[in-house]
């Protein structure tokens, strides 16, 4: 999957196919990381000039149906945590738990698995600005009076993790808490990201997650074919859009940049 190179940059031009203005693809990475924010002067200049911003959510246009998600994040027949493990392992679990997220880690007693590991890994990542690059892009946009959008709903989203069984997501959540968070790698995909690496940035990304595949069927390359059509259907009726979405979905010939070629 990796033996052509993908070209080092992570602005990409969407034009030709009888198209009349060109659009714009852009590699983002959700972290909150001064290093995220080096872009180039290329990038603000790109995002000003189109019709439509758009990123893979747009939680503020998706505020009420973000809110009416938390029956899709809770674990149905009321479980709890608990019932999903040994109590040696559960131990382990509830103490890691309160240590990251104190208080906090009563609310999430009834959460599915997946969602417990992203808020431990957003709470163990170092915090430099209150917003996300990607949530940035959106704003400046609104600010400029330009329509934005997100390519999926929350809903969406959500249900791409669903395809693991929640005594998956235990055990996924288990050994992050017993091998930890890989800050080394942490920085790796920022030094990639920076780089603009996209192929090294993939590969440290799927190492670092080990994620399984069918998983990564419903969160990468199921996401991509959706996203990739509805980019398609925006410049197809000729609006211009800049489209902001994660790093990881433009390459591989699963990915965004393959899709739209």
């Amino acid at each position: 999957a990796f033996t052509q190179e993908t070209p080092r940059t992570l602005l990409w031009r969407i034009g030709g196919g009888g198209l009349d203005r060109c659009s714009y693809l852009y590699g983002t990475v959700h972290s909150t990381d001064e290093r995220a924010f080096r872009f180039g002067d290329s990038v603000t200049v790109a995002a000003a000039k189109v019709d439509v911003v758009a990123g893979e959510l747009d939680m503020q246009e998706d505020g009420e149906e973000a809110l009416a998600l938390m029956d899709l994040l809770r674990m149905p027949d009321g479980k709890h945590l608990k019932d999903l493990y040994r109590r040696k392992d559960w131990r382990k679990v509830e103490a890691a738990l309160k240590e990251h997220l104190g208080f906090r880690s009563s609310f999430v007693m009834r959460i599915k698995p997946c969602f417990v590991i992203a808020m431990l890994t957003e709470y163990d990542v170092p915090t430099e600005r209150t917003e996300m690059l990607d949530d940035v892009l959106l704003s400046t946009a609104r600010s400029n009076g330009q329509r934005v959008i997100g390519l999926e709903t929350p809903e969406e989203q959500v249900k791409a993790m669903d395809v693991l069984t929640l005594e998956q997501q235990a055990a996924m959540l288990l050994d992050h808490i017993v091998h930890g968070d890989d800050s080394a790698s942490y920085d790796d995909i920022l030094d990639a990201y920076v780089q603009q690496d996209l192929d090294r940035l993939m590969r440290i990304s799927m190492q670092r997650d080990g994620m399984p595949e069918a998983l990564e069927r419903t969160l990468i390359i199921d996401r991509n074919e959706r996203m990739a059509e509805r980019i398609d259907a925006i410049v197809k009726r000729g609006e211009t859009g800049f489209f902001a979405v994660g790093a990881a979905h433009l390459p591989r010939d699963t990915g965004l940049i393959a899709l739209l070629k």
